[in-house]
């Protein structure tokens, strides 16, 4: 019963992985690279001297990846990031 139950969800979770991964090529190049920067561990405050951007630009730019993406929180979208990560597949939501 736990095979049949681990397999359920690994079938679930590569769907949803591979949903969020078509949803990340609608991201526009600046969504993308903040994206990246929160891969690299860089936090909100750092993001607007990196892009060169205000940081109410920054927060307008989080609002857009959350709701392309269909997320509700920079936490949700660094889980996503890390489960790319692990999968070894992070390149496709850049």
């Amino acid at each position: 019963m736990e095979k049949i139950f681990t397999k359920g969800r690994e079938e679930l979770d590569k769907k949803k992985m591979k949903e969020f991964s078509e949803k990340a090529k609608n991201l526009t190049p600046t969504e993308k690279t903040i994206i990246k920067f929160y891969a690299e561990g860089k936090e909100i405050h750092e993001i607007p001297e990196l892009c060169f951007i205000s940081i109410n630009t920054v927060r307008k730019h989080n609002a857009n990846i959350y709701q392309k993406l269909e997320i509700g929180s920079r936490e949700e979208l660094l889980l996503y990031i890390e489960l790319f990560r692990r999968s070894g597949r992070l390149d496709e939501i850049f």
